[in-house]
């Protein structure tokens, strides 16, 4: 999950991410190229799996998976999926990496936990040596991606430029100086984000950006009017991604 780390999701956030799911086309994308990969592997360890984004596709492909994470609502909202729909074969950890001690998997899964790969060295060679059969991370492919509108939305509200990100290189960089020579496929998916109203996409963009007064909502208004599409009662604002599914067979 984007951004998991403590004190980041909390319930309204961890919901609209669950909302959002629904429009997220990266599960299936990077799927066609993990399962392929994995016919010989039965355990997944799911880090950083918030409320299941990937877990539940892969428990649906025959898989069985220990889910970790330290977000109580994200783990939550997975533990609810899990009990109304009767899953099996799925294990759930409220805990950041390296609070608990985690037995070998197959496979080791990490998929947008920038709080994990941005100093990444120790998490990647824990998890090299965790991973019996293989480690898939995924990553964003674009350090001049827009996310949310930012790019524009700060200079309105704030005049300033938003910062920029860094993307799955440097992954790949620490990767091959630890001596692991993996594999980069790149793709795009959509990440699309629905609301139900207004008010709820005014909410939504408010929480992300820490504002918590009313002073910039008429500017937010009118930028947001702007830019989301009606959509089925509601709006919707369209995201494209372009991600870096990365791995490597031990």
């Amino acid at each position: 999950m984007e951004d998991n780390q403590k004190g980041f999701w909390n319930t309204l956030k961890a919901k609209w991410y669950q909302k959002g799911l629904k429009f997220n086309t990266l599960p299936d994308t990077a799927l066609k190229i993990i399962l392929p990969k994995t016919k010989n592997c039965k355990t997944f360890l799911d880090v950083g799996a918030g409320c299941g984004t990937f877990a539940i596709p892969l428990l649906k492909a025959g898989k069985k998976i220990t889910a970790i994470d330290p977000s109580a609502p994200m783990i939550t909202l997975l533990e609810e999926e899990i009990k109304k729909k009767r899953i099996k074969n799925i294990k759930t950890i409220r805990a950041a990496w390296g609070e608990t001690e985690i037995k070998p998997h197959d496979v080791i899964l990490c998929a947008n936990v920038p709080e994990l790969l941005k100093d990444s060295i120790d998490f990647l060679k824990q998890a090299h040596a965790l991973a019996k059969k293989a480690v898939f991370l995924i990553e964003g492919a674009d350090p001049n991606a827009d996310k949310f509108y930012y790019k524009e939305l700060y200079p309105l509200l704030f005049n300033k430029p938003f910062a920029g990100r860094t993307d799955y290189f440097k992954t790949y960089t620490n990767l091959h100086n630890l001596g692991i020579f993996a594999n980069v496929e790149i793709i795009e998916h959509a990440f699309d984000q629905p609301f139900d109203n207004m008010k709820e996409a005014l909410d939504f963009w408010k929480e992300y950006m820490g504002i918590v007064t009313a002073e910039y909502d008429e500017k937010l208004r009118n930028f947001l009017e702007d830019k989301l599409e009606k959509f089925k009662g509601g709006l919707i604002a369209r995201f494209h991604k372009r991600s870096a599914v990365i791995w490597w067979k031990k």
